[in-house]
């Protein structure tokens, strides 16, 4: 607390109390002497208490977040109660826009902003999760489980053929690399997310996607403060969505069978192994459950120390920040240390200098080739069941080989005994300096750096070497590799406000940037190591090494023109000029301009009369701007290494590999955009809405040239998307008396079409019969599932010989629907032609739910998000339906097709050799709906009644739930999965991720 203390004479004592427009004591007010560094805080009870040597000059400034500030002269009086006025309307709120910050008010882009308040005590360590359910039109997947992962986002269903989809990252107006998972989430301030073009425009060539403006904790005047805060808790795997597969005695009978099956119908002589010849020697045995034994429940934790202090001069604030996730699988963990320290200075009158640096340090351990394909996860519950991961003795097999089956290591032994150790050391730093040349403009020179050390390594231990197909143990192996990035931007603005006859307000901003990045990176990779002892690459007796570079540099120009009248009539004009090194030498510089136009509506006579309505606003907006990532190179033709025969002498050479486009340059993005912004009934209900348009242009994308050329394609930009949508939010303060009840909701509705890809329009992917789910082509949405549509088993020789099949079908295969043939129609049989869309990844809408309700000293907040209209393919299910007995399966398969008087139930066919290729082929039997609910936090707090204890000011517990519970009729475990996160082109598919685990927690919140 800062007061009077520091200066002797200060002998008078001034002293009060500050409640709500309610009666009720306000805690945390602070109370500052206007034009001085004199202030102080309110304790829990309202009251405050500062020493003055004026009493009668003096005016004392009353402010809190969420209330009209006031300011009161003491004209000689020593005791001053206050009643602070809510702030009814949050149009007063201060928005973070691009290169600066805006009233709510006078917003004329599509902006979300949500501010820490909103999405505290969450257990989680990467920021993203919390935004989860919070925004219109952005859609957050938590993809895998996996300790450190980046969450996934897609703004307004933004999708590129290569160029991706993800959003550029800006922390303190710094366009970063390292993302989000390098901040802690305590030492953020607000989330902004830039969604039209017109609020995005100044980032150019990188806003395509959209755009996070992160903005972290800055000190105030008069603040003095400590804060602790910390969480631990529990992880676990939710039993619902684990494969169901069959236990030692299923298992053991559908082996038996298998065999009995092979000798009746395919002459199979050889009778059933002796390990299944008995399946009721397993009845009641559990067996081993591959996937559970994986499994574990992990700890997580938290620590955050915040200190923040501020005068007229100095305002500083240091966080710093301990987070350590163990993972649910064994052998994975993330830890990350990260302190910050912004400090800003206030030279003189006119010279504001500022630093913000934050360094983060982190080691994670996660063993390579986990989840995501037929990889360790998916490959040890497809293990026999009857086998035993460990010996009575408790020691390890090292591989397993049974009669049928593929050989397989030890897969406990592979998920405990790999080491893949990362540790990376980040450094994110902003310095400026703001110099007001005259009333009104200001100068500002920004410097930012972000850098990224990076160290891996790994080893695979002779017992641990292997996978499907092959056992160990096989000669151990290790790598150690090294990477490093650097990015630097340099920022240089002049700003200019002015207001002219108390109506019109002008706002004008003109800057040059320039950024580069740097990156290096070296490996070796080593074999033949003696023994399983020694780790370390030196170790290996042969090593082979390789490194790689790139960079590139961005030029920009940008300008932004902003006017009111009155509050009333709003326009904003933006420009931006970019010249990036990617693109070739015909197309360095593209524009990148903005309109957009707001009418306060409310403000007219002929709605002030109106009581319901409190406020209303319409806005319209136009722009373009670009998606830059293409990779550094790709407008260069490319030169690989290649061996000739020269005087009969083989020769080292170079040959082309590709050939350059001088013309290529980024995808354009041309978006327009309506909204309303509406507040009812005294500001108690607040409504957004807005409809968006946008063209996808200019799509990077290979187009067929002739082949006398030496090559088949050439990289152009030749393709293009159009996005539409609705996105509505609903803010309501249900109940505001001592029990209070807000409600926060959004619903966005996404679409897309394709209109042109390449110079023919050949679909993109849906080629190969498994493993290539998704085909985007010209007239239908991105990435539709593509396939055979499964209409169960040919079930009698009848109703074989009467219904189209392939070559390879008989009585008791998987029969499918006749879609279509050469000719456009049905013809009778089943061939590729058959394949056709079987199901739509987008979500017909994506939603989110928050309400918060408090008491006295009790709160509770729960958030729920989910989609409705999506499906999803689950790929396991290829390895999990294979009838060619190799692998344990589901338990449906039990039911499967055997004779025609045994049919079974309709859904599984019979296991003939030669004939079970189809059944796992992608279809439709792999396609789900992925509509699902689920509750991302549950937390119950309460404040302790600490207004006379010396040691705290204020001290919060709380029970938090994380990943509560979900409700969906898809039978996978995270209906969130992707292969390919939410990339368009790949969109929807499980593919067995690491799985997202329940935590539950507790947590303390301490302010000093």
């Amino acid at each position: 607390m800062l007061d009077g203390r520091e200066n002797q004479a200060a002998t008078i004592t001034i002293k009060g109390k500050v409640t709500n427009d309610k009666g009720e004591d306000l805690a945390g007010v602070n109370v500052t002497v206007k034009n001085t560094a004199v202030g102080t805080t309110t304790d829990a009870n309202g009251d405050y208490l500062l020493k003055l040597v004026d009493t009668v000059k003096a005016t004392l400034v009353f402010s809190y977040l969420g209330f009209e500030t006031q300011e009161i002269a003491l004209n000689g009086r020593t005791t001053i109660n206050v009643s602070l006025a809510s702030a009814t309307s949050n149009l007063k709120e201060v928005v973070v826009v691009s290169y600066g910050t805006q009233s709510k008010r006078e917003v004329t882009g599509a902006i979300s902003q949500i501010n820490e308040s909103e999405v505290k005590d969450l257990p989680v360590a990467n920021a993203g999760q919390k935004l989860q359910g919070k925004l219109a039109g952005v859609q957050i997947n938590e993809n895998s489980g996996t300790p450190g992962a980046e969450m996934t986002f897609r703004i307004r269903g933004a999708a590129s053929i290569n160029a991706g989809n993800s959003p550029l990252i800006v922390i303190d107006g710094f366009p970063t690399e390292s993302g989000l998972q390098t901040l802690s989430p305590d030492e953020i301030e607000s989330i902004s997310v830039l969604k039209d073009a017109s609020a995005s425009s100044l980032y150019g060539s990188r806003a395509a996607n959209g755009v996070i403006l992160v903005t972290t904790k800055q000190a105030k005047i008069g603040q003095k403060s400590l804060t602790f805060t910390a969480y631990t808790g529990v992880q676990s795997v939710p039993s619902r969505g684990r494969p169901d597969l069959m236990n030692p005695e299923e298992f053991a009978e559908y082996k038996k069978e298998y065999y009995e099956d092979e000798a009746t119908y395919e002459g199979y002589t050889g009778g059933v192994p002796a390990i299944y010849q008995n399946p009721s020697q397993y009845a009641g045995q559990k067996g081993t459950n591959w996937f559970n034994i994986l499994l574990r429940n992990a700890p997580t934790q938290n620590y955050n120390l915040n200190y923040a202090a501020g005068n007229k001069d100095f305002k500083s604030v240091v966080n710093i920040n301990y987070n350590r996730q163990d993972g649910v699988m064994l052998n994975s963990y993330d830890q990350r240390f990260t302190a910050r320290a912004n400090n800003t200075y206030t030279a003189s009158d006119r010279l504001t200098l500022g630093i913000n640096l934050e360094t983060s340090y982190g080691n994670n351990q996660v063993v390579p080739g986990l989840d995501n394909g037929r990889n360790i996860i998916e490959n040890a519950y497809l293990m026999d069941p009857t086998l035993n991961y460990k010996n009575p003795d408790g020691s390890y097999p090292t591989s397993f080989s049974q009669p049928g089956m593929f050989p397989n290591p030890n897969y406990y032994l592979v998920l405990t005994q790999i080491t893949n150790k990362t540790k990376a050391t980040r450094v994110i730093a902003n310095g400026f300096a703001e110099l007001k040349i005259v009333d009104g403009l200001k100068f500002k020179s920004t410097i930012n750096v972000n850098t990224n050390d990076m160290i891996n390594r790994e080893f695979t231990p002779s017992t641990a070497q292997g996978g499907l197909g092959s056992a160990p143990p096989n000669p151990a192996s290790g790598s150690y590799s090294t990477s490093h990035f650097l990015t630097w931007l340099s920022e240089n603005t002049l700003n200019y406000q002015k207001t002219i006859a108390d109506k019109h307000n002008f706002d004008v901003l003109a800057g040059y940037t320039v950024q580069k990045y740097s990156f290096e990176s070296s490996e070796i990779d080593g074999s033949q190591f003696p023994d399983d002892n020694i780790t370390w690459i030196n170790a290996a007796t042969t090593r082979i090494g390789n490194v790689d570079a790139n960079q590139w540099s961005l030029l920009s120009f940008l300008g932004r023109f902003n006017y009111n009248y009155d509050s009333k009539y709003l326009l904003s004009f933006a420009f931006r000029r970019d010249g990036s090194s990617k693109f070739g030498p015909n197309n360095k510089y593209g524009n990148f301009p903005s309109l957009s136009l707001g009418w306060v509506v409310s403000d007219e006579s002929f709605l002030k009369d109106i009581k319901p309505i409190s406020f209303l606003k319409v806005r319209a907006s136009y722009g373009k701007v670009g998606n830059n990532n293409i990779g550094d190179y790709t407008y260069l033709a490319s030169v690989n290494s290649s061996n000739y025969v020269f005087s009969n002498q083989v020769t080292p050479g170079k040959v082309l590999s590709g050939i350059g486009n001088n013309n290529l340059t980024w995808e354009t993005s041309t978006s327009y955009d309506l909204g309303l912004d509406a507040e009812f009934l005294d500001h108690r209900i607040s409504f957004t809405y807005d409809y968006y348009w946008k063209k996808t242009d200019g799509l990077l994308y290979g187009i067929d040239i002739p082949v006398q050329s030496g090559f088949s394609s050439i990289t152009s930009n030749i393709g293009r998307f159009d996005f539409w949508g609705h996105e509505f939010t609903v803010a309501s303060k249900n109940l505001t008396g001592n029990f209070k009840w807000n409600t926060n909701f959004n619903i966005s509705f996404d679409r897309n079409i394709v209109k042109q890809l390449g110079t023919n329009n050949a679909p993109i992917g849906g080629y190969s019969e498994y493993w290539d789910d998704n085909r985007t082509a010209v007239g239908h949405p991105i990435g539709l599932f593509y396939g055979y549509i499964n209409t169960g088993v040919y079930m009698t020789q009848q109703e074989f010989d009467t219904q189209p099949h392939d070559a390879t079908a008989m009585v008791g295969t998987a029969r499918f629907k006749d879609v279509s043939g050469p000719n456009g129609v049905p013809d009778g049989k089943i061939d590729s032609y058959d394949r056709t869309w079987i199901g739509n990844p987008n979500p017909t809408f994506i939603y989110g739910i928050t309400n918060s309700f408090s008491y006295k000293n009790f709160d509770l907040s729960i958030v729920l998000a989910g989609t409705v209209g999506n499906d999803i393919a689950d790929d396991a299910f290829q390895s999990t339906e294979n009838l060619d007995g190799v692998f344990n399966v589901r338990k449906g398969v039990a039911n499967r097709w055997r004779s025609e008087a045994d049919p079974g139930d309709g859904i599984y066919p019979r296991t003939r050799s030669g004939t079970t290729a189809d059944f796992r082929n992608f279809t439709s039997r792999q396609v789900f709906q992925g509509t699902y609910l689920a509750a991302k936090n549950i937390t119950f707090g309460y404040t302790l009644p600490v207004q006379k204890s010396k040691y705290f000011k204020s001290l919060r517990v709380y029970v938090s739930a994380q990943n509560a519970f979900i409700v969906t009729g898809y039978e996978g475990m995270n209906p969130e999965a992707g292969l390919a996160g939410l990339n368009g082109l790949n969109q929807g598919r499980d593919f067995t991720g690491y799985p997202v685990p329940r935590v539950f927690a507790a947590g303390v919140n301490a302010s000093f």
